[in-house]
């Protein structure tokens, strides 16, 4: 519902009553399962309190304190999800969407806070004319459009039981374009149907295969640029993938795909910080702009659109233990044998890289994406449900695993 008050141009400011209201819930939810944290950190998530240590005592005698304010909101937050108590039920997800839709249903009708349309065509032409959004910001839209389809679709019963939302969802997630979660789409339904082929549980192979997906995809988008540059001279690729532009360099078509300009940057920067342990909460744009020979002929943003390297550039050395953490608990989703997982890591490792302002922990986002790569289908699960049928069900994984070994 906060998120129904940001425009597609104007963000939350810090200090704001928007802002304090995100972070206290993202505060106070979390403690209410301290105990619970507690051990996680000292179970599954030592990685993170490891994270936590080596970072946060760095940044806290450097004098960084909003570094270090930060990292521990991150811990907290990751390290809530992954707990055993992070339950999420599905049905309060569907109810929560309807309603979201319909608030931005009559947004639309009675004031001029959204720029774009229910209707393909009828949006303002200064933010794309076949534009759809029912929130004001397009890509709050087909973001949470993405989530639903990866949670809707986690087993057959679900995605049956809501044959009309997955329409709506499909519709506001593919007439947003909003490339990203269109991208993570798709990698999502190639894994998903490639994993439900196989007739036994093969644990390895998933996990292998999920993990060079993400990499392989992050590794191709870093190459694009150079690719783009030898096949420019074609004019379909120039239209589509371009803006219709040609004779460019590979510096001018790697920023004008940006993100692949904007790794090399934060990898840059990583490897110039002091003993590799990162730059803190230092100014962007003015550490970029010491690189760039004309700062003032490209737009530079706050670099928070890929979650992984900006770790890196914010915390350093410390900062790969977040994505390490993340693999570690995609290697327990592949060992379950829990295949939705696994399809999902790949699809949102790549949002992660291209949109990741919504992964920060004090957005909905963040609680929903992270809890499908580190609990899975368990994550989900109903409260209620935790019956004899269900654990029939875990113990069926379970004894298939075991006969897979």
């Amino acid at each position: 519902m906060m998120g129904m008050l940001v425009q597609q141009t104007i963000g939350i400011e810090r200090g704001s009553w928007q802002y304090i209201v995100y972070d206290a819930a993202a505060v106070m939810l979390p403690l209410l399962s301290l105990p619970a944290i507690v051990r996680s950190l000292f179970g599954r998530c030592w990685l993170l309190l490891v994270f936590l240590l080596c970072a946060g005592t760095w940044h806290f005698l450097v004098g960084d304190t909003r570094a270090v304010a930060q990292l521990l909101l991150l811990i907290l937050v990751l390290s809530w999800v992954s707990t055993d108590r992070a339950i999420l039920d599905v049905r309060y997800l569907v109810r929560l969407y309807i309603v979201l839709v319909l608030v931005g249903i009559a947004i639309l009708t009675f004031t001029t806070l959204n720029p774009y349309s229910l209707i393909p065509g009828r949006a303002i032409p200064e933010f794309g004319i076949w534009r759809v959004s029912f929130f004001p910001n397009v890509a709050y839209s087909g973001i949470l459009s993405l989530a639903l389809l990866l949670i809707l679709t986690r087993d057959a019963a679900s995605a049956r039981a809501h044959p009309l939302l997955m329409l709506v969802v499909t519709y506001f997630l593919v007439f947003s374009f909003v490339r990203a979660a269109l991208i993570s789409a798709l990698i999502y339904i190639l894994l998903r149907w490639w994993f439900s082929t196989w007739q036994v549980p093969q644990p390895k192979r998933m996990f292998w295969m999920a993990l060079c997906v993400a990499l392989g995809f992050v590794a191709l988008t870093a190459m694009s640029a150079k690719i783009l540059y030898l096949a420019q001279d074609y004019s379909w690729v120039s239209t589509l993938m371009l803006r219709g532009d040609s004779g460019l360099t590979v510096e001018q078509i790697a920023y004008q795909l940006y993100r692949p300009w904007l790794w090399d940057q934060q990898i840059n920067l990583f490897l110039s910080s002091p003993w590799l342990m990162g730059w803190g909460t230092a100014d962007f744009y003015r550490l970029i702009a010491k690189s760039v020979s004309d700062p003032d002929a490209i737009i530079i943003s706050a670099g928070s659109e890929a979650l992984p390297t900006r770790l890196l550039v914010v915390y350093g050395l410390p900062g790969l233990l977040f994505t390490i953490y993340l693999i570690a608990r995609l290697r327990q989703s592949a060992l379950d044998d829990d295949r939705w997982a696994c399809a999902c890591f790949p699809a949102l490792f790549s949002l992660m890289m291209s949109w990741g302002s919504v992964f920060h922990p004090s957005d909905a986002f963040f609680v929903i994406f992270l809890l499908i790569i580190t609990r899975g289908a368990n994550g989900f699960t109903p409260r209620e449900s935790n019956s004899a049928a269900e654990i029939e069900r875990k113990i069926d994984i379970a004894s298939t695993a075991v006969q897979a070994r």
